[in-house]
C-alpha cells in the first residue's frame, strides 16, 4: 500500500466478517437462554439443543440429539406433535401454546411452546426450532391464586349465609316468646277458674300443657341468648374477672343462700374481654356448680394461673360429677345428660360457654368424676393482661 493511500475493505470480505461474527453471537445468546431451545427436522428428530434444555428437561444433548422429540412427551400428549409437525410443514407458526412435557426423571413440568419453520437459502422448509419455557411454578401459582380467590368467596358466602341464620334465630326466638308466654298464661287461667269441673285427668293433663309450654319458653330465651352471643359484640377491653366474679356472686345470691352454698374465688386478673360475655361465662359454670350439687352443701371455688401466654381459669366444684365419656359432648347445644325434671334447664348453658371462649379466640374443657366433684377450665389469651 502505497503512501497516503486508505485501506479498502471489499464488501465480500466484510459480508464474510459479519456472517461469522454474527453466528458466533447468536449462538452465544442460544446457550445462555433460560428457555429451552430444540432444533428438529421436519420428522421431529432432535439435530439440537442448548443448555437451557438439558436444564430443564434433565437430558444431556447426546441423549437427546438424534432421537425423536416424542421423548420429551407424556404419554396423553403423544397426539401434539404430529398435528404440530403438520402445521410447520405448512409454513405455520405455532405460538405461546401451553402443553406438558415430560422430564427424565418422570416428572412432568408445564411449558409455553413456540414453534417456528426454519428455511433454507431457497426458502424451503427444512425444520423447526421448538423454544420451550418451563411456567410450572406461574402455573401453580396462578391455581393457588384460584383456589385462594374461591376459597374466599365460598368463606364469604358461608359468612352471609351464617349472619342469616344468626338474624333468624334471633327474631324467631324472639318473636315466638310472647306466643308461648299466652299459652302457659292461659292454661294456668283455665286451671284456676275451672278446676273444680275438671276431672283428674282434664287437670293433669293441663298440668303437662303447662309444663310444657314453661319448658318451652325456657328454650326459646336460652337461644335467645344464645344468638345474641353469634352477634359481633362491643370491642374487648380490660376486665378485672375479681370484679365479674363478685357481680355474679352477688347475681346468684339467692341460689347461694337456699343450697347453702360457699362460692370462693383467688385473686383474679385482669384480661382483655366483653366483660357482658364474661359475666354470662363465670356465671353459668358456678350455677352449674351449684344446681349438680351432691350430698353436701355445694363448695365452689374460682381460680386462674399464667400458663405462658395465655391465663388458665379453673371453676373446681364438689358436685356429682361427670362420666369421662361424657365430657366432650356436653358442651353441645341442648345437651343433657339427666332426664327432665331430675335438674333444671335446657342443657344450652355450657354451649353458651363453649362460644364465649371460642369468641376470645380460648379453649374449654372439664376433667371430672362420678361423685367426686368437677373442675371447668376454660383458657383467655394474655394480649394485654396484668398480674393479680
Amino acid at each position: 500500500m502505497r503512501a497516503g493511500e486508505s485501506a479498502v475493505v471489499k464488501p465480500q470480505q466484510l459480508d464474510v466478517v459479519d456472517a461469522a461474527s454474527l453466528r458466533s453471537h447468536l449462538a452465544a445468546i442460544v446457550e445462555s437462554s433460560d428457555d429451552a431451545i430444540i432444533g428438529e427436522t421436519l420428522d421431529g428428530i432432535v439435530t439440537s439443543c442448548n443448555q437451557g434444555a438439558e436444564r430443564i428437561y434433565g437430558y444431556t444433548a447426546a441423549e437427546m440429539i438424534g432421537k425423536s422429540v416424542d421423548l420429551l412427551v407424556p404419554p396423553d400428549r403423544e397426539d401434539e406433535i404430529p398435528t404440530i409437525l403438520k402445521r410447520i410443514r405448512n409454513g405455520d407458526r405455532v405460538e405461546h401454546y401451553e402443553t406438558k412435557r415430560r422430564r427424565r426423571d418422570g416428572t412432568v413440568i408445564d411449558i409455553s411452546l413456540t414453534v417456528s419453520p426454519i428455511k433454507d437459502k431457497a426458502g424451503r422448509i427444512v425444520g423447526s426450532s421448538a423454544i420451550a419455557r418451563d411456567v410450572t411454578v406461574a402455573k401453580r401459582a396462578d391455581e393457588a391464586l384460584g383456589m385462594v380467590d374461591e376459597l374466599r368467596q365460598r368463606t364469604d358466602e358461608l359468612a352471609r349465609s351464617n349472619s342469616e341464620l344468626q338474624r333468624f334465630a334471633y327474631v324467631a326466638s324472639h318473636d315466638l316468646q310472647e306466643p308461648v308466654r299466652t299459652v302457659a298464661t292461659y292454661c294456668e287461667l283455665l286451671n284456676d277458674r275451672y278446676k273444680a269441673q275438671l276431672d283428674e285427668k282434664a287437670r293433669e293433663w293441663i298440668g303437662y300443657a303447662v309444663a310444657g309450654a314453661r319448658r318451652m319458653h325456657g328454650l326459646i330465651a336460652d337461644l335467645l341468648e344464645y344468638s345474641r352471643l353469634q352477634s359481633p359484640t362491643r370491642p374487648f377491653a380490660p376486665t378485672d374477672c375479681g370484679s365479674v366474679v363478685a357481680e355474679v356472686i352477688a347475681n346468684l345470691r339467692i341460689s347461694i343462700d337456699e343450697m347453702q352454698a360457699e362460692v370462693s374465688h383467688d385473686p383474679l386478673p385482669i384480661v382483655t374481654a366483653d366483660a357482658s360475655q364474661l359475666a354470662h361465662l363465670f356465671q353459668n359454670l358456678i350455677a352449674n356448680a351449684i344446681k349438680f350439687r351432691g350430698n353436701q352443701p355445694p363448695r365452689v371455688h374460682v381460680s386462674a394461673e399464667r400458663h405462658g401466654d395465655e391465663w388458665v381459669f379453673s371453676v373446681r366444684d364438689n358436685g356429682i360429677g361427670i362420666e369421662p365419656r361424657h365430657c366432650q359432648q356436653i358442651f353441645d347445644v341442648f345437651k343433657r345428660l339427666h332426664p327432665e325434671g331430675q335438674y333444671p334447664g335446657t342443657g344450652i348453658g355450657l354451649s353458651i360457654c363453649k362460644r364465649v371462649v371460642e369468641h376470645h379466640q380460648g379453649r374449654v374443657w372439664v376433667e371430672s368424676e362420678p361423685g367426686r366433684g368437677s373442675v371447668f377450665y376454660f383458657s383467655l389469651p394474655l394480649r394485654t393482661g396484668a398480674q393479680p
